[in-house]
């Protein structure tokens, strides 16, 4: 018998083993197996009598974790329609669904060789040695590096090796499969459901009678800011853990996590699986490891936790479905959304895609006939959706007012006098963190770069430095220019550590925090703490990115003031203005969740902007125009997308691939090609860059033209230039 594996190796799809006489190993098991010089884990992909066509010897498996395999049915039908989609290596594919603690364990011990003495010995070496000579037995590579450090300690032990006195040993130990004992709760009795709206019981009706089908249906919950989404999620789950099957939650951010957990766990009295990055190794393994021996019937997590081993998934919740976070970047680049239908697909679970602003792609299967569309208009205990305004930046007598560095207008700053007077609390948004995007000089007009990227470095004011949001690279902010070499530099830009001192400055009483991801990452202010305080009214403001503009509920926040609405809208993507669109309506949602009204201050230099006048007045009227242009242009939903990107350490190598790879791409009946041409950002870690966008031009033909240019374009890249594929892109840097 021969085993196909799935290794975790560049452009490698299967390797072949042999299996050893008396050895178990089922499809979906995790093995131990030789590479070159070493071991590597990997995933059991297939079982077969004859070997696959190979090169070389046939080596045979050294081990197998556990007895039963970690990857069920479905789980491998999912991963392999990854591999398939997003055209890469099913290894690849394969550990990215696993937990990273989830392998072999290497030990080495060192010995001390029979009959040596220790001789003459460098000092570096003699204190080491000494130690080995007097322990016969050995010594594990841990404790000696408990002992001497685990600097240099490889080095060490391997002179010792070259000079014959001492071996090592090396052995591979599993990790355990068995998951902890899950401590036992103290039973709180559960709250009593809220009674529904009648738009929030009918849904919950139409889910209940989808869920006793136990077949796929796929829904799309379209409900308003406050409609009470959350609520018709947890009775979906009530319904679907009554009928013994499992259900999975997802949300966009990590930030969203905590407070989806505090619902459940004050629903639900049993063990809930959290899977995302923002807990160690070791918690994310045992959580798996709960999902698995079905201690955990429901998970929530990020988008990682489609990968969660179920093994009766009955209902698949996708929250916040429109968010671009849902998209994986980097060596597995899948949607986490797409994915949730895939696996609620094979499970026959019933799927759940909720939103106050639904992407293009949801609402167009929705027009297909392919999802149901549950609504939900109306906002629980009969609040009103927040009052809209609308200040437009560009007028002259504002400009001069703000002042020329200013950030909050006249307006804004009365309403937020008046709200916190009121006792009520205030919502900042602007989606750009830093103290100044760049400093430019008004001598020249130059901006200060990264000398590593094709983007400015951003001025950190509490850390005094410059800093690169794509590479890190930071340095010491400038005096002079570095191209006039005058002394003629300023800060240029909003960022939300410069909102924030003029926010303090404006109201020097006020309990003022911020949320971006510099003050996260760096301890100035904790994720769920803040949040916490925020909802508790512990504090009177909150100034943040993105990360606190959906999913959260803030009883006493009564103010929304987005301060420059047009920073999403300067982007080179054709989502642009859906983005704006939903940024501005979910962050302006947060206002007025309780009796009162809200009321939503939006700073814009363009306001008439099409985006942003339907997020104001009127946001049913957004979908048409935006899938009128979608149409013409012929993007998604229409046609779908696909992005070769190229880069390399020497520019005029790259330019002249792109000219040749140009000249060699096909006349297609399926796709047009537009490109190859320089990236947005041009240069990133040092590597110059360039695309070349395929369209789609006949549906269902995307997928027959890649695979035939991803070879051309791998032919003639060589090995100085990096060729890799993103389909159904979601940004465009």
């Amino acid at each position: 018998m021969f085993v196909q594996v799935a290794l975790p190796i560049p452009k490698c799809s299967l390797l072949t083993y042999a299996l050893p006489t008396g050895m178990n190993v089922t499809q979906g098991s995790l093995v131990l197996v030789p590479v070159g010089h070493t071991f590597r884990t990997g995933v059991a992909w297939e079982i077969t009598t004859e070997p696959v066509w190979c090169q070389g010897k046939i080596l045979e498996i050294a081990g197998t974790l556990g007895d039963l395999p970690l990857l069920g049915p479905d789980l491998l039908y999912l991963l392999d329609w990854i591999a398939r989609y997003y055209l890469r290596p099913i290894g690849t594919v394969a550990t990215a669904a696993l937990p990273d603690r989830l392998t072999y364990k290497r030990k080495r011990r060192a010995i001390w060789q029979p009959g040596q003495t220790i001789g003459s010995l460098p000092d570096s070496l003699l204190p080491l040695a000494t130690r080995l000579y007097n322990q016969k037995k050995g010594l594990s590579e841990e404790t000696l590096a408990a002992q001497f450090g685990r600097q240099g300690l490889t080095e060490r032990l391997n002179a010792l090796v070259r000079r014959g006195l001492i071996t090592l040993e090396t052995s591979w130990h599993a990790q355990s499969m068995e998951a902890s004992p899950t401590q036992d709760q103290p039973v709180l009795p559960c709250p009593s459901p809220p009674k529904l709206t009648d738009e929030q019981s009918l849904c919950v009706q139409t889910l209940h009678q989808a869920l006793t089908t136990t077949r796929f249906t796929p829904f799309l919950l379209d409900g308003i800011t406050g409609s009470g989404k959350t609520e018709v999620y947890l009775q979906a789950i009530q319904n679907c853990l009554e009928l013994g099957r499992q259900a999975l939650v997802l949300v966009p951010e990590i930030s969203l996590t905590s407070q989806m957990i505090q619902r459940l766990r004050a629903r639900f009295p049993e063990t809930i699986a959290i899977l995302h990055s923002g807990l160690s190794s070791t918690q994310r393994l045992e959580h798996w490891k709960q999902v698995r021996h079905g201690q955990a019937r429901l998970a929530v997590g990020a988008r990682s936790a489609i990968f969660a081993p179920f093994a009766d998934l009955g209902l698949v919740i996708v929250d916040e479905e429109h968010d671009p976070s849902y998209k994986q970047e980097g060596a597995v680049p899948y949607h986490g959304r797409d994915m949730a239908i895939v696996r609620a697909q094979r499970t026959e679970a019933v799927l759940i895609l909720g939103s106050a602003t639904p992407s293009m792609e949801s609402l167009a299967n929705v027009e297909r006939g392919r999802y149901q569309r549950l609504v939900l208009t109306r906002r629980v205990g009969g609040g009103r959706p927040p009052h809209m305004e609308s200040i437009r930046l560009a007028d002259p007598l504002m400009r001069a007012a703000m002042g020329r560095d200013g950030l909050i207008s006249p307006p804004l700053h009365q309403a937020m006098t008046e709200t916190l007077t009121a006792g009520r609390q205030i919502l900042l948004f602007l989606n750009r963190r830093g103290f100044a995007p760049t400093l430019l000089c008004y001598r020249c007009g130059e901006a200060v770069h990264c000398p590593h990227c094709s983007v400015t470095l951003t001025l950190h004011k509490n850390h005094t430095r410059l800093m690169c949001h794509y590479c890190d690279y930071t340095q010491e902010p400038l005096d002079i220019c570095p191209v006039c070499e005058q002394l003629s530099l300023f800060h240029f830009g909003p960022g939300t550590q410069r909102l924030e001192k003029e926010t303090r400055t404006l109201f020097p009483d006020a309990r003022i925090a911020r949320l971006d991801r510099d003050a996260v990452s760096s301890g100035q202010y904790r994720l769920n703490e803040t949040l916490a305080a925020f909802h508790d009214r512990h504090l009177d403001i909150l100034i943040g990115t993105q990360m606190t503009a959906k999913g959260h509920h803030f009883p006493g926040l009564a103010l929304v003031g987005v301060v420059q609405a047009e920073t999403s809208l300067c982007q080179p993507d054709f989502r642009a203005a859906e983005r704006t669109f939903q940024l501005v309506t979910q962050v302006a949602g947060r206002a007025g969740r309780e009796d009162n009204q809200g009321r939503a201050i939006i700073q814009s230099f363009d306001p008439n902007h099409y985006a942003l006048r339907a997020a104001m007045s009127d946001p049913g009227s957004f979908p048409a125009m935006e899938m009128a242009f979608r149409r013409q242009a012929g993007y998604p939903p229409f046609r779908r997308l696909a992005l070769l990107q190229f880069s390399g350490e020497v520019q005029p190598e790259g330019e002249i691939f792109c000219q040749t790879l140009k000249a060699n791409l096909p006349v297609s009946a399926d796709v047009d090609f537009l490109g190859p041409t320089p990236a947005p950002l041009s240069k990133l870690r040092n590597r110059y860059r360039w695309h070349l966008l395929i369209k789609e031009k006949i549906d269902g033909r995307l997928h027959r033209a890649l695979g035939p240019l991803m070879n051309l374009a791998e032919q003639l890249a060589g090995t100085r230039i990096r060729v890799e594929i993103d389909v159904d892109p979601q940004a465009f840097l």
